[in-house]
């Protein structure tokens, strides 16, 4: 019986200290969660202005070109695979690595591999992919530098015809119990009209020329999109790690909770024949 009670009272003390380390990591990912939302609003409404600008550089010129935006035929395309470096954050990577899977498996050529995050590249390094470029194990002071090398890597081997096509497989922030996982086209970049209203009907005067404009915004507006997409991948990341730390929280508690009661009840059972013994013994004396 003692023995019994030490097992389960040294079960308890290691589930109270993995409680208090998931409920520690659910409050950093909280806190990542915070600061990079607060990138991700302070970075919307820059990007939205500048395509409000590219519209209207549209509608002021029609010879405006750009190698990004060059459309020709798919023969040979790049895919970025943007995953976590770490894991505890439920099916987060494993639903990006079997999207991944299904991408590369629907192409007559295999994709040129871009990956950011350990846990994708590990993944599909292990189904014998290589890798053109890899970037995990990234410091948090370095993401910021690591995102804007990829953005100009994809630019790169666009503009140099290596590739005719550039994808993301990604996470994309829904709400903040929930996102969901893509696979998009990012380039060749596409420029976005914006509907008719009558205030921008007016004409718009440029200086310098809408063309010089249009160059230099192409490449700022790329970099900012890739810049978003990898925010609110890294949102959803720490969305899907509080989710999973909370419930493993919950589970604890629970486990806690039932691990306690038989503890409880094996007292009581211990109580309760030392009781028996004891009014046993003493009938034995009086007779």
């Amino acid at each position: 019986m003692s023995g019994q009670l030490r097992t389960i009272k040294t079960r308890i003390r290691s589930i109270e200290s993995t409680k208090k380390i998931t409920r520690a990591m659910e409050m950093v990912s909280a806190a990542k969660l915070k600061r990079f939302q607060k990138l991700l609003d302070q970075t919307t409404p820059y990007a939205r202005a500048l395509e409000k600008l590219l519209a209207n550089i549209l509608e002021s010129s029609s010879s405006c070109h750009h190698p990004l935006l060059a459309e020709r035929e798919e023969k040979q395309c790049a895919l970025l695979v943007v995953t976590s470096d770490t894991g505890l954050c439920g099916s987060f990577n494993m639903d990006l690595i079997q999207e991944t899977r299904r991408f590369i498996e629907s192409r007559s050529k295999k994709p040129l591999l871009i990956g950011f995050g350990k846990a994708g590249i590990n993944a599909l390094s292990r189904d014998h992919h290589t890798w053109h470029t890899m970037v995990k194990d990234t410091k948090t002071t370095e993401v910021e530098s690591a995102v804007q090398k990829i953005g100009l890597l994809m630019g790169t081997l666009f503009r140099e015809q290596v590739v005719d096509a550039v994808y993301v497989t990604r996470a994309k922030f829904v709400t903040q119990s929930a996102h969901k996982t893509i696979t998009e086209k990012i380039l060749p970049f596409s420029v976005q009209k914006e509907s008719e209203d009558p205030v921008r009907s007016l004409p718009y005067i440029f200086e310098p020329s809408p063309e010089f404009l249009f160059e230099r915004l192409i490449p700022m507006i790329f970099e900012v999109k890739v810049r978003e997409f990898f925010l609110e991948s890294f949102i959803a990341e720490q969305t899907a790690r509080m989710g999973a730390m909370h419930l493993a929280t919950q589970n604890a508690g629970e486990l806690i909770d039932s691990l306690t009661l038989t503890r409880n009840k094996i007292r009581q059972a211990a109580i309760t024949n030392e009781l028996i013994e004891i009014v046993s013994g003493s009938k034995a004396l009086k007779t």
